[in-house]
């Protein structure tokens, strides 16, 4: 008989009518997709459906199907594509995670540099508007000056 750790599995169920385990619960509905049982339903430990820690080695076969010839090399080759998909899958996932990352980092940093950006716009805003008045005045003072000049003498 094969040990658990052996045996690929996939999502099992469990359900009222399942074999009792060696624990006392129902065991779960399993399929194998070892390269000597592939597509061969069985029962194991229902433990770890209702949280209990630790699993007992009840394996029970579920019926005679048995997989030969390219039924069986197809099961296998679905079963590790489906590996080698789910393996891509956490690759991307994890990598957008990283992008994630990276694009909130890049996100304060712009945050950061876009109010930097707007005090110096508002101080140079002032700025300007600071000059703005003083050429104004200048330029009352320069059309004073030329009054003068000319002769004429506004305080009259």
């Amino acid at each position: 008989m094969m040990s658990l750790p052996e045996i690929a599995m996939n999502k099992g169920y469990v359900c009222h009518l399942n074999p009792l385990c060696k624990c006392g619960v129902h065991s779960v509905l399993l399929t194998a997709y070892t390269e000597d049982n592939v597509g061969k339903r069985f029962f194991s430990c229902g433990s770890m459906e209702v949280n209990i820690t630790n699993k007992c080695d009840f394996i029970m076969w579920f019926g005679d199907v048995e997989l030969i010839g390219w039924p069986k090399q197809l099961v296998m080759h679905l079963r590790t594509s489906c590996n080698d998909f789910e393996s891509k899958l956490i690759a991307t996932r994890n990598e957008l995670a990283i992008q994630k990352e990276e694009m909130q980092s890049v996100s304060v940093e712009l945050a950061k540099t876009r109010t930097q950006l707007e005090f110096i716009l508002t101080d140079k805003t002032q700025s300007l508007e600071f000059i703005k008045s003083e050429l104004r005045k200048l330029s009352r003072e320069v059309y004073d000056v030329r009054n003068v000049i000319s002769g004429k003498n506004l305080d009259k």
